[in-house]
């Protein structure tokens, strides 16, 4: 459990982590005191509290006020993507926006629209979805609903985007970063009849990382990353151990060269590089990472055998001449920006 940032009277204000709402006995007894939930954090674990609490509890959605501090796109659970695709998908958009600007295709990749174009385009064919259709999501860390899911939470009408919380006083009422304030909403409002769940915290330990990780391979020593980043957490593991099972065709050098993965960066998110900013195109983003990693496993035949069909590699459905031309369309658009140098030969 991740103490939450904000500041509160434990004593007066009841605040529980989310693990709570699971906890039968725990919530049974928070129920026959509680009749209003306030969510705080608008993730993945947020969302989760909100479909418990509707789906298995039975709470009336006007008895939940949610509190997000940033929109974020979602990912369709029924029509789940890749990072692969996704970047193709900008690119290609790029390239016929530069077309129609007749710029010769040397308009300006990176701002928000390169990635916002490419969100809204994936909103239309299903792959993304959003809350509310007037605002546009500045964030995206891949948090996967269901289209039941998707609607349940938009039956929560008391929504606030004031930004994060900073504190709860004595009284319920609810102080945002950013100066304002505000009520608990219900005309029987009171602090013993409220349950405030702790949704905020960042969802990866490197998060609170200040300092540069040590290399993935050194002698004796494996320090798994995020060498591919999600959907593909389980993937990830496999692939550095794949590397691995080569034993001496490469140098522990040489398979850090294959597995590229984000470093700590100075961010203006108190939830640190885990805060989702959705961010411009360059040649250090997770995204080129990504490609440059899967570009070099292509180089090597027994990886490039192994990745085809490979139940945990997200374009298992692919054969190995469609992620080559996936990669390359890709990488032609961001070589023509200096995004990424020439790419090797397969």
């Amino acid at each position: 459990h991740v103490p939450p940032k904000f500041k509160y009277n434990s004593e007066v204000i009841n605040v529980v982590p989310v693990n709570t709402l699971a906890e039968t006995d725990k919530l049974k007894q928070q129920q026959s005191q509680s009749k209003h939930y306030v969510i705080i954090g608008a993730g993945k674990t947020g969302m989760d509290a909100i479909v418990h609490l509707i789906q298995h509890e039975h709470v009336n959605p006007d008895n939940i006020l949610w509190i997000v501090p940033n929109e974020a796109w979602i990912t369709a659970r029924e029509n789940i993507g890749s990072f692969a695709e996704f970047l193709h998908e900008c690119t290609e958009l790029q390239r016929k926006n530069d077309l129609l600007a007749n710029n010769n295709g040397r308009g300006n990749i990176e701002s928000e629209d390169f990635f916002q174009r490419g969100f809204l385009e994936w909103e239309k064919k299903g792959k993304v979805y959003r809350f509310d259709e007037d605002i546009l999501p500045t964030k995206f860390k891949d948090a996967t609903l269901s289209k039941n899911e998707l609607a349940l939470i938009k039956n929560v009408k008391r929504v606030v985007r004031n930004g994060r919380v900073e504190s709860i006083d004595d009284k319920g009422t609810i102080h945002f970063a950013g100066g304002t304030t505000m009520p608990l909403p219900w005309s029987s409002s009171s602090t013993t009849g409220t349950t405030f769940v702790h949704c905020s915290a960042g969802a990866f330990n490197y998060s609170k990382q200040t300092t540069k990780p040590p290399p993935i391979f050194s002698p004796h020593r494996i320090s798994v990353q995020d060498v591919y980043g999600t959907p593909g957490f389980c993937f990830v593991g496999s692939i550095i151990g794949k590397l691995e099972s080569l034993g001496t065709k490469f140098t522990d050098a040489e398979k850090n060269a294959m597995c590229a993965a984000p470093t700590p960066n100075p961010s203006s998110s108190p939830l640190g590089p885990s805060g989702g900013d959705i961010g411009v195109i360059s040649s250090g983003h997770g995204y080129v990472q990504r490609l440059c990693n899967l570009n070099r496993w292509l180089q090597v035949p027994e990886i490039r055998n192994w990745l085809v069909g490979h139940r945990l590699f997200n374009l298992r459905n692919y054969n190995a001449e469609d992620i080559d031309a996936l990669v390359d369309e890709t990488w032609n658009v961001l070589e023509g920006y200096g995004i990424v140098g020439k790419r090797e030969g397969i």
